[in-house]
């Protein structure tokens, strides 16, 4: 590490370090820099100096990465060996620095030995009645003074290189935490959950990032210095003095229980953290499913008890925190008094020299064991503990690659190659460009090839998911699977894909694979980089690519076209848009095999088939494509169809030839017949011949933007700039504690600061004394009382303040999740998952254990500043007049420090956040990111994210020794005052050594105490971020307390009074003065293509958000009832399933209202029963984030037994199904009659097969009515557009 530690990152090549001189270095004058602008202005993320190459999250990943490798080489060879993360990162850590360390460690000793010796000197000389040689004494005074200036100065650099270890360390780990999630399958990452994944980056690696590396350096030094002082004890005291010494060795032992016993609490403490942080993370990802359900209470009451089990182990660790710091403080005054009784029972007279120098050697032994020994123990251990969580995740099995004859993935196994694949660039993507593939050149030769493939989860009772499959497919062909739900269908691919590790069995792909999973991934950027995906571009190809997949016409109604920013998950497109994204982000990568996963089922049949004829038909006509489908059209042009059922493949072969067997009855999905006798013949044929043009014009139906229109903004993250307020302070204690409780607290802390001192007076008096008076038994008592008593007074105080300070977090946590929870769905659509998570686990992380300590150390040390400050002064007032311009100084100082050191934490705390939603956006689109080949750019990506992390980190941490160093200087400055004073004036020398003794050790500290202010100062900007959430605007309906009347709705009419919607301020128009009377019972369906404003319509209805003017239910104005009674009335099965993690049953019935024999019976009405029968646990089967362990469709059928379950009024039904096979489909169609044939139930279908039989068709084109009528009326009238609609439909049938 270069002991500046910048240097400049750029798209450039890397500049050279730029040289600092060793003044400069000492004194930290290279970051004046930084403090000039910051006085000027705001401190922005440019401002940042530069990182050197050692302190580059790239260098140090890669150096620990190589030694993790090496250590678990080295493990493999001894087989019961475990590898141990602990020592990859001792190892990560040069010799070089190992060295300067020492050598750093063993000068500022070198200085802080000799203090006490020269102190004992000066009171010596000032007890003698003899004539002292001034000119010596005032050297002695100026030796003193340089002393205490030399070791303080020594030990702000040893510090500097400890902690920016610790940065760097800690950007390792993560960086490893990173490459790790590349490497396993999402199954694994599933079930170690997300919110495990973001609690090791922002709480365990913050072990390192801390001062643990500072506190176990110190604590190494601490045991020499531990070896020297006793001997020089017990030269110039005694061996009196030893009953001191060994009270302090006592402690030893006490503070190695009390870090294990912290270790043991932070594990416990992180595993509960992990269960809260996973929770947040599936309600922010949830939170339309949570709120169309009117969840938030019960997911506030399910955020709380893992909460208050965090609290309750964190209270745990505040009392061995106390039992450590408190000793802190006192244990100077136990081993005092110890040593002194010791003296008077042996008969030695209690001096100045002896009790001064006595005090000054316990100080020194105190702040060794008491703060280096004793938090290098329990911040090691903590540190340890962390280390192995960390560690767990790092030995979690690889995903193992299937053999594959593909030129980018040779290896058969991840493992193997730990960073080769990670370093890869993506050269061979980009080779692919513009280029046909070569496997063209033999069209009978096969590409893809399965052997035996068998694949089983653990959790299912029954037999394999995939068992048997044996098929290969030619080059430049089209294979089709199909099968009811649960066949196993997505597992295939994601088998082939080598994303789900297949129990046994063989595949063999040959050239470059595009995978394309069921649920569409789009990542927080414009739809352009979406769909380029890192990729050079090329505007014919992007062209041709965008119209295949009917995306041009849809770029056109964003503002900003393909450069509109999507959102967070996509928020701005619609599903099928998400959808056409992702599959135009596959096409453009022009790869030789294409899996495709039910890619159509979002879109409407219109989409759909231009997207079949012209994407997948025509411009992957060279490509081997598979793809899972449930419609004859597009088994028909397929070459082979592949039949699953249970697991197997069940047949295989052409669509006539299953056909003619029977075998597709079930499975495949029937077109829509419901068309005039007239539509026949040569009719049909001209149209078809022209299908693709008036695909083309139906894709125009979508009206362009106005001027006034604007695209969604991602707004950057909420910042306060300026000095942090003495109302944000009184805001967090008061967020916790009452006024007068507040005020006790200060008063109780200023009189346990006077009992602090008040023993060490006493003493000062009593070496004032005879001999004889000495021994009087009453003096010792008093003494004796007074040091118990203030060891009381400390330990009472400590705790109090950390409990309280505890508290407040503890509230101001509760606060924000209601603000999140009711905060508007625009809310989570412009703020990305990572920032959101930031407040919840990093800047909680913060409040939880580093304010509440920060703040104790702070006060404790402001306090015994002012103490060191006001004993010599009282001692020698005419000290007064150097004291002022000191201390005015000191207040320049601190302010203008202050002034860019939290605008430093503000844009750390903000910088964290895309770290966190890279990792999130990263876990999301794990699959495409690796089919395609693209970890390195997301590596990269990270590498830079961390860096400008890192650089914030070292500036404050800089900071903070620039600070410090000139408070040094000022107490130095002070000693030396003191020391010259107390010479000149001949002071007394019991007065003159308390005084003495006060300065030298406990005004040392100054430094100290205003580092813990500036850090807590620089905390509070957690508590500012925290606060923030808890102020977040809500949706104006949970204020209306006003509730409907009982049962309402009793019958579900619902009327729409020229309703239009906005999802954004200033964003377009997606519903426009809709007006509509729908009659309780009536069964509607819900036609459109895709954008029409289906799913709109759904949005207003729901009030997410507010429509403008009224939507009337029964007769009762919605906006006039509160929002959650509206929305528990409502029944909702959106477009895409939620399920959360958790049983079967929680995710059935959450709030526990119905009987086991309700959710069997829901349950086979879904067609669901024998599925979950075979699950472990059955209806208290455990399910992973987002239900990753079942297939889309079965999570699909479990919303809507949700929905069943319910038996609301009025049923909303999105797309119910549109991820299940016909036959399912059939079932469910007839169950939702039967069931909800009282209830007003609204269905949207792309396939108008589903609504067919409903009472009215709503055709929605441009957020407008088009078309409200039954569909028979519909389809038989010339200008229909439900007719065109159901023409192309059937079109290719007839």
């Amino acid at each position: 590490m270069t002991r500046h530690g910048y240097n400049k990152i750029s798209q450039d090549d890397e500049k050279a370090p730029q040289k600092v001189g060793f003044v400069s270095y000492v004194l930290y004058q290279w970051m004046s820099s930084v403090f000039k602008t910051g006085k000027q202005r705001a401190l922005e993320q440019s401002d940042f100096l530069p990182l050197s190459k050692e302190n580059r999250t790239s260098f140090v990943t890669e150096n620990l990465q190589e030694n993790w490798r090496e250590e678990e080489r080295k493990c493999h060879e001894t087989p019961q060996g475990r590898p141990k993360l602990w020592k990859s990162v001792t190892r990560t850590i040069s010799f070089r620095e190992v060295m300067i360390l020492i050598c750093m460690g063993v000068f500022r000793s070198f200085f802080r030995i000799p203090s006490p010796l020269l102190l004992g000197y000066l009171i010596s000389s000032l007890m003698s009645t003899e004539p002292q040689q001034k000119m010596f004494l005032y050297g002695c005074a100026l030796a003193l003074s340089i002393s205490s200036l030399m070791q303080k100065v020594s030990s702000q650099t040893l510090m500097y290189r400890c902690e920016l270890m610790g940065i760097t360390l800690s950007s390792a780990l993560n960086g490893l935490v990173y490459h790790k999630t590349l490497l396993l399958s999402k199954d694994t990452l599933l079930q170690y959950t997300r919110g495990k994944v973001i609690d090791l980056v922002s709480n365990d690696v913050q072990r390192l990032e801390g001062e643990t590396i500072k506190w176990i350096f110190f604590g190494f030094f601490t045991l020499i210095e531990l070896l020297i002082l006793p001997f020089l004890m017990v030269y110039y005291i005694g061996w009196q003095s030893l009953m001191g010494v060994l009270f302090f060795y006592l402690l030893l032992p006490y503070f190695v229980l009390l870090s294990k016993g912290g270790a043991v609490l932070r594990l416990q403490t992180a595993a509960v953290s992990d269960q809260r942080i996973s929770l947040m993370n599936q309600v922010v990802s949830g939170i339309r499913a949570i709120k169309m359900y009117a969840w938030e209470d019960e997911y506030r009451q399910q955020i709380k008890k893992p909460r208050r089990d965090e609290i309750a182990i964190i209270r745990k660790m505040c009392v061995l925190r106390a039992g450590v710091l408190a000793l802190r403080f006192t244990s100077v005054i136990i081993a005092t008094l110890l040593s002194v009784i010791t003296l008077v029972l042996t008969e030695e007279t209690l001096t100045p020299f002896n009790v001064f120098v006595l005090i000054s050697f316990n100080n020194m032994l105190a702040i060794c064991i008491g703060a280096f020994l004793g938090f290098a123990l329990l911040e090691g251990y903590e540190a340890y503990a962390s280390l192995g969580r960390i560690e767990d995740f790092l030995l979690l099995k690889n995903l193992r690659i299937s053999s594959s004859d593909r030129s980018s993935r040779k290896e058969t196994d991840i493992e193997a190659r730990n960073s080769s694949e990670i370093k890869r660039s993506s050269v061979n993507c980009q080779e692919n460009m513009g280029k046909s593939s070569t496997l063209n050149e033999s069209q009978d030769q096969t590409v893809l090839r399965v052997r035996s493939l068998a694949y089983k989860q653990m959790e299912r009772q029954d037999s394999y998911i995939l068992q048997d499959i044996e098929f290969c497919t030619p080059a430049s062909s089209l294979t089709v699977i199909t099968g009811p739900v649960g066949s196993g269908k997505s597992t295939l691919l994601s088998v082939i894909a080598s994303e789900v590790p297949c129990t046994h069995g063989e595949v063999s792909c040959r050239g470059s694979l595009a995978y394309v999973p069921q649920t569409a991934w789009v990542f927080s950027g414009t739809i352009r980089a979406n769909i380029l995906f890192g990729l050079s571009y090329d505007d014919s190809k992007y062209t041709r690519v965008i119209e295949a997949c009917a995306l041009t016409d849809d770029f056109q109604q964003f503002p900003d076209t393909d450069h509109t920013l999507v959102g967070q998950r996509g928020v701005v497109l619609s599903g099928g848009q998400r959808a056409r994204v992702s599959l135009a982000r596959a096409v453009y990568a022009n790869a030789d095999v294409y899996l495709l996963d039910d890619p159509l089922s979002a879109v409407d049949f219109k989409v759909g088939r231009h997207i079949f004829e012209k994407c997948i038909k025509e411009l992957l006509s060279d490509k081997t494509r598979m793809m899972t489908s449930h419609q004859e059209d597009h088994m028909k042009d397929a070459d082979e169809v592949i039949v699953l059922c249970k697991g197997r493949v069940l047949e295989r072969g052409s669509f006539l030839e299953l056909q003619d067997k029977g075998i597709l009855n079930k499975t495949i999905d029937p077109l829509y017949m419901k068309i005039s006798k007239d539509n026949t013949g040569e009719k049909f044929v001209r149209e078809n011949e022209n299908e693709s043009v008036e695909a083309a014009a139906c894709l125009g139906g979508v009206e362009s933007p106005s001027k006034e229109t604007r695209s969604l903004l991602m707004p950057q993250e909420d910042r306060e700039i300026g000095a942090i307020s003495s109302k944000l302070y009184w805001d967090y204690l008061r967020s916790g504690m009452s006024t007068w409780m507040i005020l006790a607290i200060i008063l109780f802390s200023l009189i346990a600061q006077g009992m602090l001192v008040v023993p060490d007076v006493w003493l000062s008096f009593l070496t004032k004394q005879l001999p004889q008076d000495q021994k009087d038994q009453s003096n010792l008592v008093i003494y004796g009382c007074l040091a118990v008593v203030s060891l009381m007074f400390i330990l009472t105080r400590t705790y109090v303040l950390l409990s309280c300070f505890l508290r407040c977090s503890e509230r101001l946590h509760d606060k924000m999740v209601v603000g999140t929870l009711q905060a508007p769905v625009l809310f989570f659509d412009s703020n990305s998952v990572g920032r959101i998570l930031n407040r919840f686990s990093k800047d909680i992380g913060w409040l939880d254990e580093q304010l509440p300590r920060k703040f104790q150390l702070a006060i404790d040390s402001t306090l015994n500043v002012l103490a060191s400050l006001i004993v010599p002064a009282v001692m020698n007032p005419w000290l007064i007049f150097i004291l002022i311009p000191l201390i005015s100084v000191a207040i320049y100082l601190s302010t203008y420090y202050l002034k860019t050191s939290r605008e430093l934490k503000r844009l750390a705390s903000i910088s964290r956040s895309p770290v966190f939603s890279h990792i999130s956006e990263t876990l999301d689109g794990l699959e495409t990111i690796r089919t395609r080949e693209r970890q390195s750019d997301f590596v990269y990506q990270f590498y830079r994210h961390h860096d400008v992390l890192n650089q914030a980190n070292i500036l404050i941490m800089a900071g903070g020794k620039w600070i410090s160093v000139r408070f040094e200087i000022l107490a130095s400055l002070f000693v030396g005052a003191v020391a010259f004073s107390a010479v000149i004036m001949s002071q007394d020398a019991a007065f003159a050594g308390l005084a003495l003794a006060y300065v030298v050790q406990r005004l040392g500290r100054s430094h100290y105490a205003i580092r813990t202010t500036s850090e807590v100062e620089n905390l509070m900007t957690s508590v500012e971020r925290v606060i923030t959430y808890t102020k977040l605007e809500c949706e104006p309906g949970y204020m209306i307390e006003r509730r409907p009347p009982e049962n309402w709705p009793n019958e579900g009419n619902i009327i729409f009074n020229e309703v239009s919607l906005r999802y954004y301020p200033g964003g377009p128009q997606v519903l426009k003065n809709i007006k509509l009377n729908i009659k309780g019972g009536t069964k509607i369906g819900v036609a459109g293509r895709t954008g029409a404003g289906k799913s709109s319509f759904v949005a207003a209805l729901m009030r997410m958000p507010e429509s403008c003017d009224e939507i009337v239910i029964d007769g009762i104005p919605v906006k006039e009832i509160n929002l959650q009674e509206t929305r528990r009335c409502i029944s909702v099965l959106g477009q895409s399933p939620v399920l959360f993690n958790g049983s079967l049953r929680k995710n059935l019935d959450l709030v526990e209202q119905f009987t086991d024999s309700d959710l069997w019976q829901v349950l086979q009405h879904v067609q669901l029963k024998e599925s979950v029968k075979s699950l472990h646990g059955q209806l208290d089967h455990e399910l992973l984030e987002n239900g990753a362990n079942i297939s889309v469709g079965e999570r699909q059928l479990i919303c809507l037994a949700r929905v069943l379950l319910q038996r609301n009024k009025i049923i909303v039904l999105d797309e119910p199904t549109a991820n299940v096979d016909p036959e399912t489909e059939k079932t469910i169609l007839g169950v939702v009659r039967e069931k909800l044939r009282d209830s007003t139930v609204i269905t949207i279908a792309h396939r108008l097969n589903t609504i067919k039989d409903c009472d009215k068709i709503l055709l929605l084109k441009r957020g407008t009515v088009a078309e409200f009528d039954k569909f028979d009326t519909l389809v038989n009238t010339e200008e229909s557009e439900l007719r065109e609609m159901a023409r192309i439909a059937s079109s290719k049938t007839t």
